[in-house]
């Protein structure tokens, strides 16, 4: 059994690192001199990319107006917008959020103020306004929802509590294209939101029921890098979460403290290959041993 001194020490460690992270992701961006990539997937589908420590932007125009998948940060607002216009005339109908962290939702009240209304899982509402009044979604499902736009059917999924309590998975089922949000997918270290209800056995599940549900003419668009993810590397993500957690959970029953356990290094053999992700081996490491360690209570 785990010492609640030293569980509440990591936690409070945890979180001022996770707080420092959060503070650093936006304020640390020099958001004039980043420029969005767009990358065509479909005549009508778009990929809409502003660096790995901002969310992929999925596009569907057409007629009925334009679909889209997470905001961006406010600061982006208007090369997003910009972007979009060059892809599309039409107006922006609808935003889905993948889930509430700020690099998919801070630039949600920005896209509300142009006519667009903002989708979210019935969990994420709670979460966000807990935070404060802003980038709140107008319409939100429980399980899934399906809308039909620009002759494609959008399913729109909650894969059970994962990254956080409230992802959502965006299916083109035309195009045979699924959004997978954060959920492990490409090689970087994925943030895991121990604070919004996410867990390691949770993004685990998640990643297994995508693996489950695709076909091998799908294509997976992640929530960074990419924007395609091969299945190959979603399997690695799956092997990798499942080693490192096994080195961490046997590091926690030996009674090792958060301190020694990130001078182990137990991702070492893991780091080169994510090295182009926001997250650091370091802060990885941590959520996993914050969440494993809570199981202990």
């Amino acid at each position: 059994m785990i010492k609640h001194s030293r569980i509440a020490f990591g936690f409070i460690y945890f979180l001022l690192v996770l707080i420092s992270g959060v503070v650093n992701a936006q304020g640390g961006l020099n958001f004039e001199a980043i420029e969005i990539e767009t990358v065509q997937l479909e005549d009508n589908v778009h990929i809409l990319m502003g660096g790995p420590a901002q969310g992929n932007v999925l596009v569907l125009s057409g007629p009925d107006g334009v679909f889209m998948v997470d905001s961006m940060y406010a600061p982006m607002h208007d090369k997003l917008v910009s972007a979009i216009g060059e892809i599309s005339a039409e107006p922006i109908r609808y935003v889905v959020n993948t889930h509430m962290h700020g690099d998919h939702t801070a630039g949600n009240d920005a896209l509300k103020a142009v006519g667009a209304q903002v989708i979210g899982q019935e969990n994420i509402r709670a979460r966000m306004a807990a935070l404060g009044p802003g980038n709140l979604p107008d319409l939100q499902y429980q399980d899934s929802i399906t809308l039909h736009m620009n002759g494609e059917e959008i399913l729109i999924s909650w894969p059970q509590p994962a990254h956080t309590d409230h992802d959502s998975m965006i299916f083109l089922k035309n195009a045979n294209i699924l959004h997978v949000g954060d959920i492990p997918s490409n090689l970087r270290y994925p943030n895991i939101g121990i604070d919004d209800g996410g867990s390691v056995d949770g993004m685990t599940q998640a990643a297994r029921m995508v693996l489950d549900l695709i076909d091998e003419d799908t294509r997976l668009i992640a929530g960074h890098l990419g924007p395609i993810v091969p299945v190959i590397e979603m399997e690695a993500q799956l092997a990798m979460f499942a080693e490192v957690s096994e080195r961490i959970q046997a590091m926690i029953d030996r009674g090792m403290s958060l301190e020694e356990v990130l001078a182990a290094r137990p991702t070492a053999d893991f780091d080169e290959a994510r090295s182009a992700g926001a997250i650091t081996p370091e802060r990885f490491t941590g959520l996993v041993y914050t969440d494993l360690s809570r199981r202990q209570e």
